[in-house]
């Protein structure tokens, strides 16, 4: 009975061990920003280079008592100086805005890849680089972002018109939708920019 008890506690533990280790080994590598975040080329945070918009994807390098260090995975646009930097390819949702100066130094970045946008010809490059920021709060997802972005929306904009879906257009379509109809609500600039990225990114073509 004891040989029966100890066996069956032994295949517990294992089966324990093993869905923790499965847990941890899917888990996301990235953290989520929940605000903006002016962003520097050094850990003394002395040297500014753009700005990371809220509810951006972001890799935690390294941190210390007072700055965090971002790995910063994105595509640009090669016509002109390429300062935004996009979510995703051919979609206009900003992540980042950097100084045309960091930009136009190519040390400061790496190309992963250059693809041609069939629709305009534009070719788009898919890029990294480093940046420091004040230490700040990094979520491991963005469900009460979306929630509070959603709700903003079906409060701010259904006052004028019958409440749209997110799916009536197209990530890039929202742009000017949007900006057409912002100025008829009482959103701040951050508000703004949180319920159009809730909406670029749950249309039918562009991927959360």
């Amino acid at each position: 009975m004891k040989m029966r008890f100890s066996s069956l506690f032994s295949s517990l533990i294992l089966s324990f061990s093993f869905a923790i280790f499965s847990q941890n080994s899917t888990a996301s590598p990235y953290s989520y920003t929940l605000e903006s975040l002016p962003l520097y080329a050094d850990e003394a945070l002395s040297k500014p280079i753009g700005e990371l918009e809220a509810g951006v994807p972001v890799k935690l390098v390294q941190t210390t008592q007072n700055t965090d260090q971002l790995e910063l995975e994105m595509w640009r646009k090669t016509k002109g100086f390429g300062r935004i930097w996009y979510n995703q390819f051919a979609k206009h949702i900003t992540d980042a805005v950097f100084d045309k100066t960091f930009t136009q130094n190519a040390a400061n970045f790496e190309v992963l890849e250059n693809k041609e946008d069939p629709l305009t010809g534009l070719v788009w490059q898919k890029v990294k680089t480093k940046v420091w920021v004040k230490k700040s709060e990094l979520s491991q997802n963005l469900t009460a972002f979306w929630a509070n972005a959603e709700s903003t929306f079906k409060t701010e904009c259904s006052v004028c018109h019958k409440q749209r879906d997110p799916k009536m257009h197209d990530a890039n379509e929202w742009v000017a939708v949007f900006n057409g109809m912002v100025g008829f609500t009482d959103m701040d600039k951050q508000q703004q920019k949180q319920v159009l990225r809730y909406l670029q990114l749950h249309t039918a073509d562009a991927s959360k």
